[in-house]
């Protein structure tokens, strides 16, 4: 099990959802933030650019579809496209019914 951050331009969330929600994943958290990385030589009230956050717990399986799909839609070569973090986990518990592991990751039966 993994916790996949990734940080993404803004208006690539659309596409990225969708490749997402078509590559099994059972949910998602998306955040606005700001920060700076390699192209930080701006004047200081540009300092922080506006980006998304996307956090994912998938499985193994699922963490190797969900970097490509990102990949696809986020990589355009230029500083600025964002950064892919995976986070081994060592447990996950779905609250609403005490599901651990991959069962508490997975999407139930019944649901999409």
């Amino acid at each position: 099990m993994n916790k996949v951050e990734c940080i993404i331009r803004p208006e690539k969330l659309k596409d990225v959802t969708d490749a997402l929600k078509k590559s099994g994943i059972g949910g998602m958290t998306v955040s606005e933030v700001r920060g700076f990385g390699v192209q930080s030589e701006r004047p200081d009230s540009f300092l922080f650019v506006h980006k998304t956050k996307i956090e994912i717990y998938a499985t193994d399986s699922q963490t190797k579809n969900i970097i490509p799909a990102i990949l696809m839609y986020c990589s355009a070569g230029k500083a600025g496209d964002g950064k892919i973090a995976v986070i081994p986990l060592h447990d996950c518990v779905r609250v609403s019914t005490g599901e651990r592991k991959n069962k508490a990751i997975t999407c139930p039966k019944g649901r999409k």
